[in-house]
């Protein structure tokens, strides 16, 4: 445990890794307010990395980005690039001088995206190898911030296999302004089929879900628990959403032990959460609370009920139909 921790609040993680970690990774974004330096060293143990996004690493004065930047080194926070920079370099025919750059300011990361164009993966490979010449890490962002024409699923799963063939240790799924953008619809609310497909092929630990709203948050938390990686984050918002991590809030009170003690598939766990918060329910119900597909659905309870975490009880108000309560 580092000294920082140390001389913290007690850990109440119940299964939170401490820094560096690999699972329950934060992505704070850095919107370039003043810095509130009492409540980052705070909050320092919760993130793990600090956007600094758009173009402004081309534009902000020189002097005051290092200072900004070893700051966050000083309380051990590290620095990663906006996907829109490598995007602009790569239109621009600057990506050298642009990686160059980054470096010599302190970064640790570049974010690389095609939210706006498409980068041939030669291009990509070209962005990896100078960066790992200058000592810097790279993470692979995909989706498209385009909320009038939302890609299909089989973009999303090629991207993500490609990331993973160029050894992007995590991959971002873009979540733009979170409406109408990757796993979110035009309300905002998450697009479980899609989600499901996702996680289903590559494991939420890979994954790095931008969540710009508190409620997808909340969502995302539900579904998978407490190590689950969100991005997108404001540093603002940072201790609420640990709070939420640790089952702190009304709205996750008591995630941590369901979604731990439950090894089955991301839906079974959420539909174990909605059971046990709210039992008893029926099926019909439980579409509509989960939003999941019929057939997923289907699947989770006979998991549930197999496993000896949920009963199946008659409803003696309709004895044709079952609901389901947690043992």
């Amino acid at each position: 445990m580092s000294e920082r921790s140390a001389s913290g609040p007690p850990n109440l993680a119940l299964g939170r890794e401490g820094k560096p970690r690999d699972k329950g990774l934060t992505f704070a974004t850095d919107h370039l307010a003043i810095l509130n330096k009492d409540l980052l060293e705070q909050t320092a143990e919760y993130i793990d990395y600090v956007k600094i996004g758009l173009s402004y690493p081309l534009l902000l004065d020189r002097s005051k980005l290092l200072e900004r930047i070893r700051y966050y080194h000083d309380i051990g926070v590290k620095v990663q690039s906006g996907g829109t920079l490598v995007q602009v370099a790569y239109k621009k025919r600057i990506l050298s001088q642009v990686l160059d750059r980054l470096r010599s300011l302190g970064f640790d990361t570049i974010e690389i995206s095609e939210s706006a164009t498409e980068i041939p993966k030669d291009v990509k490979e070209e962005i990896i190898t100078t960066a790992n010449r200058l000592s810097m890490d790279y993470v692979m962002e995909i989706g498209k911030n385009d909320p009038g024409h939302p890609p299909p699923v089989t973009y999303f799963i090629s991207k993500i296999e490609e990331a993973l063939e160029l050894k992007s240790s995590k991959v971002l799924i873009e979540g733009g302004g979170g409406r109408g953008v990757g796993i979110y619809d035009a309300q905002g609310e998450i697009i479980w089929e899609t989600l499901n497909e996702l996680v289903g092929r590559f494991g939420p630990p890979n994954l790095v879900f931008e969540a710009p709203h508190a409620s997808q948050r909340t969502a995302l938390i539900l579904e998978f628990g407490p190590n689950v990686n969100i991005a997108c984050v404001s540093i603002d918002d940072v201790m609420p959403l640990e709070m939420q991590r640790l089952g702190l809030t009304i709205e996750t009170l008591g995630v941590s032990p369901p979604v731990q003690n439950v090894q089955g598939s991301p839906a079974a766990k959420f539909v174990y959460h909605l059971i046990k918060a709210e039992h008893p329910l029926d099926q019909q119900t439980l579409i509509q609370r989960s939003g999941l597909p019929k057939r997923t659905l289907q699947a989770a309870l006979s998991y549930l009920v197999e496993s000896g975490l949920v009963r199946e009880v008659s409803d003696m108000s309709d004895l044709r139909r079952h609901k389901y309560t947690p043992r």
